[in-house]
């Protein structure tokens, strides 16, 4: 019998079974901040970023039927997350949008670019302006690996794509961080 406090896999059990949404309410709980936290450097927006997060998490109860367990329900997850974010990047430069400062305001508690003082500030814009250099891909693959620390394999599962091309990615989206931000190898 699953506990609610199991597994991600006891959990879609329970709720497979049983249809009670307090399975889906602590499975979905589970990864709220992680999914947040996937999609905040890809939109580089608050509130499109709560937004779009709430709508990866109807996306996935009205796709969960089609989950087919072959992965980890966070891959799935997190690929579900990519996609939107990107899909929404798309959009919006398909039509007119502010400049986006207020992107990289203070933003306390997501754990993407921490806030403080003048110094952070700036420097939070301009890590802002130079993730909205990146494309999309990009913007995604940065973020899995090197603020979310996913493994190249969950990253490329996250983003659909071979490892070749996830490495292919982020070293892409380094090379033109550094350019944008100034920064060089030693």
């Amino acid at each position: 019998m699953p506990t609610i406090d199991g597994p991600d896999e006891e959990l879609l059990e329970g709720y497979t079974a049983t249809g009670e949404l307090r399975w889906l309410d602590e499975l979905f709980g589970r990864h709220m901040a992680r999914v947040r936290n996937i999609v905040f450097p890809i939109v580089l927006h608050e509130a499109d970023a709560d937004d779009i997060t709430q709508e990866v998490f109807v996306r996935a109860a009205r796709g969960l039927a089609r989950f087919r367990r072959t992965s980890q329900f966070s891959t799935w997850l997190h690929r579900i997350a990519v996609n939107t974010a990107v899909d929404f990047v798309r959009r919006r430069k398909r039509t007119p949008m502010c400049d986006g400062m207020d992107a990289v305001e203070d933003h306390p508690g997501n754990g993407v670019l921490p806030s403080g003082g003048l110094v952070t500030r700036e420097t939070d814009h301009a890590i802002g302006a130079a993730l909205r250099e990146l494309s999309p891909e990009l913007r995604a693959a940065i973020t899995l690996t090197a603020i979310e620390g996913l493994s190249t394999t969950e990253a490329a599962a996250a983003c659909n794509c071979l490892a070749a091309t996830l490495y292919w990615r982020v070293h892409k989206a380094r090379k033109i961080l550094r350019e944008k931000l100034g920064t060089h190898r030693s």
